[in-house]
């Protein structure tokens, strides 16, 4: 079945650049306003920031599903659905085009 795959060259595709909301307005759990500070700080070098940013937000993360599990209040994902082990993205953008 490796007919039905193309190989591409990534290196010969044009650069295009992400069309991103700022984040002042970005909902709180979007990824990049979770992790600007993270990103912020490998951005300067200073890995020892980064690191404690990121073990911030990881025990924030679980303590916010600790007390989910808690209080009995199911986290329901915004844009993905469970399918098996897995996650799939239910409103793919190829799909809204």
């Amino acid at each position: 079945n490796y007919e039905k795959y193309a190989t591409i060259d990534t290196s010969r595709l044009p650069v295009i650049k992400k069309k991103i909301r700022p984040l002042e307005k970005q909902g709180h759990y979007e990824s990049r306003h979770l992790w600007q500070h993270v990103t912020s700080s490998l951005k300067s070098g200073n890995m020892d920031a980064a690191t404690e940013h990121k073990h911030c937000l990881e025990e924030r993360q679980r303590s916010e599903g600790k007390q989910r599990a808690a209080t009995r209040v199911p986290w329901k994902p915004r844009y993905f659905v469970k399918e098996g082990e897995g996650w799939v993205y239910h409103n793919p953008l190829w799909k809204t085009q």
